[in-house]
């Protein structure tokens, strides 16, 4: 996310049938994950990165 939008995630909750939460310093980004909201077959990626922040297949990844 700081690639993205200069934010750090600070951390995160992940309930895989109903959200996915990533908190930032004061701010929280929620992404439903429940079937009734999700437009498709997937509503989130998350990818692992490395130190630099540089994205990482050893950082692994998840779908939901």
């Amino acid at each position: 996310m700081l690639h993205y939008i200069g934010e750090t995630v600070d951390g995160y909750d992940l309930d895989p049938d109903r959200i996915l939460a990533l908190s930032f310093e004061e701010h929280r980004f929620v992404v439903p994950l429940d079937a009734d909201s999700s437009g498709g077959p997937d509503a989130a990626h998350t990818v692992g990165v490395d130190e630099s922040g540089r994205t990482s297949v050893l950082g692994g990844m998840w779908v939901g």
